[in-house]
């Protein structure tokens, strides 16, 4: 089994060209945010999708 590591765009683009959409990708945070509320926002961003979420 080869593997291979791609970068984002690659990703995206491969999922494109092969007639698929990313069911979300969105930012949670970058260097300088807590690890709380990333926490916070990957929460949200989930539940923005559909999921639902126990014991916040």
């Amino acid at each position: 089994m080869k593997i291979i590591i791609q970068s984002i765009k690659n990703y995206f683009k491969s999922k494109k060209d092969r007639g698929l959409e990313p069911v979300f990708f969105e930012k949670i945070g970058d260097q300088k945010t807590s690890r709380d509320e990333m926490k916070r926002n990957l929460i949200k961003a989930l539940e923005k999708n559909g999921w639902t979420i126990k014991n916040k």
